[in-house]
């Protein structure tokens, strides 16, 4: 019978410390050096840096953080780290939830590939590792941002744009006009051609 401890369900039997010690072992070629392991968390230090590489308490997600050993609040998502690497890769990662022996497996091994290509460019050893990640991960937060105002933007204006409602359309997407599509400024243009003068009726 698997023991519960609060929320955390002992899941030793899906051997995912063995896993990951096995996978991330050419860490060891990297100055790293595995010093935590229990059923949900591996970690591996360096001299500079730790690699945390879990396995989700409650969302059952294969995934790790880099973490400096100089400022250990400076922790980031390995989706940031790819940020900085390969844009394109880093839009398609996702990470992997496993409920199963195997699933486990693949999940750390597929981790594991990608973070070789990570090592692949020497990011590890660059010493503006963190003060980039910091910025980047900035960036994503703008961008997300930014992005949730677009779709927000694009609501009202459909329904602005279906009322012919011109003015309301031009409100919407005129401060955004620069990350539109080319069919939203084609709107935007020919809304501002039809709009009512401001103090119009």
């Amino acid at each position: 019978m698997s023991k519960t401890i609060g929320y955390v369900t002992d899941r030793s039997f899906l051997r995912f410390p063995d896993e990951a010690k096995t996978q991330f072992a050419f860490l060891e070629t990297q100055g790293f050096h595995c010093v935590h392991s229990e059923a949900t968390l591996v970690r591996f230090e360096s001299s500079r840096l730790a690699i945390n590489i879990y396995h989700g308490r409650q969302s059952y997600e294969i995934g790790l953080e880099i973490e400096s050993l100089v400022s250990p609040t400076d922790r980031y998502s390995f989706s940031t780290l790819l940020h900085l690497i390969d844009q394109e890769l880093a839009k398609h990662y996702r990470s992997f939830s496993a409920h199963s022996v195997q699933g486990v497996s693949d999940g750390v091994r597929q981790l594991a590939e990608s973070l070789k290509r990570c090592l692949a460019v020497d990011i590890l050893n660059d010493k503006q590792l963190f003060p980039r990640l910091k910025l980047q991960c900035q960036k994503l937060r703008e961008d997300y941002a930014l992005e949730v105002q677009l779709q927000q933007a694009r609501g009202k204006a459909e329904v602005a744009w279906r009322n012919k409602d011109y003015a309301a359309v031009v409100r919407n997407l005129k401060p955004l006009r620069s990350i539109l599509s080319v069919t939203e400024i084609e709107k935007l243009e020919f809304a501002e051609k039809k709009k009512i003068p401001d103090g119009g009726k």
